[in-house]
């Protein structure tokens, strides 16, 4: 096969050479094994085909990476999905955690924090629990509730087993 100047340029091929090797490091500090197996196979398949390291190294870094998806990107932003009751049994949690780190304290301001800290966590415990699943609380204009904002995939299912110990369906129990 017959390539281009460029990608015969040995400076070319090392600085291919190098971004392999990150690569092949990152899948290994990740245990991506698979991608790692693809990457090799590639690579050793298009050197099969053109007999040239750089474009045997480009063909793996392009298979690899964008075919197969291994250079991933989680976004770590995640609180923008929670609603409400996610937020608020985050805040019991840590709220529980405080509680009981400082259960065992002399000093008199932190036993007041301690007391504190475990009534919002009760709170926000009972207040969590309090769900009821009827008509209302799971239908919207006569509509099943879509999961959003308040309304947890938790009250969804409490609403579905309402409707199923009437033996309804969502659409039958909402009318």
């Amino acid at each position: 096969m017959k390539v281009p100047a460029i990608l015969k340029n040995k400076y070319v091929c090392y600085a291919l050479m190098a971004l392999a090797s990150l690569n092949v490091i990152g899948y290994l500090t990740v245990k991506a094994w698979e991608c790692l197996a693809l990457f090799t196979l590639t690579a050793y398949s298009a050197h099969c085909y053109c007999k040239n390291v750089s474009c045997a190294i480009l063909a793996a870094l392009f298979v690899a990476n964008f075919v197969f998806g291994c250079g991933r990107v989680k976004e770590g932003f995640e609180d923008a999905m929670k609603g409400p009751a996610e937020h608020m049994d985050d805040a019991a949690g840590s709220a529980g955690q405080a509680a009981a780190a400082t259960t065992n304290a002399t000093d008199p301001t932190t036993q007041a924090a301690s007391t504190a800290a475990a009534a919002i966590s009760n709170n926000a415990n009972a207040t969590a629990a309090a769900f009821a699943a009827s008509k209302d609380s799971c239908c919207e204009n006569n509509i099943w509730k879509a999961v959003a904002g308040d309304f947890t995939q938790e009250n969804k299912d409490a609403c579905s087993a309402a409707a199923t110990e009437e033996s309804k369906t969502e659409a039958q129990y909402c009318q």
